[in-house]
């Protein structure tokens, strides 16, 4: 606009319309359209980024943890114990978890009283603490299974895990409270924590809206400990890997495969689901490997033994 055209409107008058230097009208472009170029550099960056989210090391473990045992969905239970293969990209809202994680695990441990011994079990917070919550025992021997506590309170003997979460999750927190899997998550930090020595009271589970702008809308959840959870995912864990191993020993691990892709999944969601072979096989008819074997009946009979969810309620 030039200084006639601010006397122009100073004086109640209309400004004359801009042109181009062609003498036309701007033809309604806008900075934006005149200043874009292709965006050439983003597949580069994107490359990086997803290279490092995909080797970071929450994303290389193979081992089971506790935040797969209490899954509803029986079948890929089953997988992951079996050590198939998952096809899946690059997780990017884990990833934003684990922004938040790695934050808070350098804020909580700075907040420890300097000059404490690392090796004492005296600080107040201990973040990422390791811990052995169970072992489970196939035909090469018994492995442990492990997890990281995002944070131990030990002033109140709490466990205190962290799910950055969307909307409809928090809105499912609220209404029905937190999943199975969760709980059961909680209960074996808990167990974890029993088996180190330390005293556990509590398990806080802290939903933090990833799409909010404020902590108004976090959903806390603070449980009375109990490890009934734990120990009934653990069984089931072992029932599973006992069954699988009997049925390869016997039959032959693709009979044991053929006997995975029968179990019952989520009767709500699962992430997993459709990250598996026999997933696509199911929904692509051309991508199905070779006729799998039949599953023998008494193999059959076994799957009713698989309780998906946890009738048993923890002692009050």
């Amino acid at each position: 606009m030039s200084a006639a055209d601010v006397l122009a409107v100073l004086n109640d008058g209309n400004p004359e319309p801009e042109t181009s230097q062609a003498g036309g009208k701007s033809d309604g472009k806008t900075p934006y359209s005149m200043l874009r170029v292709e965006a050439t550099l983003w597949p580069q960056i994107r490359e990086l980024i997803e290279d490092n989210i995909r080797n970071a090391p929450r994303e290389r473990q193979r081992a089971i943890g506790p935040s797969e045992l209490g899954t509803d969905c029986v079948h890929c239970l089953a997988a992951k114990l079996a050590g198939w293969h998952r096809r899946c990209g690059t997780a990017w809202l884990p990833f934003i978890g684990t922004c938040v994680h790695e934050h808070f695990e350098r804020m909580f441990a700075g907040l420890n009283p300097q000059g404490f011994d690392p090796d004492v079990k005296h600080r107040p917070y201990e973040t990422e603490m390791r811990v052995t919550v169970g072992e489970l025992h196939g035909l090469e021997g018994g492995y442990p299974v492990r997890g990281s506590i995002d944070l131990y309170d030990r002033t109140s003997a709490s466990t205190v895990d962290w799910k950055i979460v969307g909307p409809t999750t928090l809105k499912g927190v609220k209404a029905h409270g937190p999943s199975q899997t969760y709980m059961v998550q909680a209960s074996l930090y808990g167990i974890g924590l029993v088996n180190a020595g330390e005293q556990v009271e509590r398990n806080c589970i802290f939903f933090l809206p990833r799409n909010g702008i404020s902590l108004n809308d976090a959903m806390p959840v603070e449980l009375r400990f109990s490890a009934k959870p734990g120990l009934w995912a653990l069984a089931r864990a072992q029932m599973l890997v006992t069954f699988m191993d009997l049925i390869e020993q016997q039959d032959g691990p693709d009979v044991r495969d053929a006997w995975i892709h029968l179990l019952p999944v989520s009767d709500t969601h699962c992430f997993d689901c459709g990250s598996w072979a026999d997933d696509a096989a199911n929904a692509i008819p051309e991508l199905a490997k070779p006729a799998t074997p039949e599953v023998p009946e008494r193999w059959r009979r076994l799957i009713p033994l698989l309780e998906p969810t946890m009738r048993e309620v923890p002692d009050m």
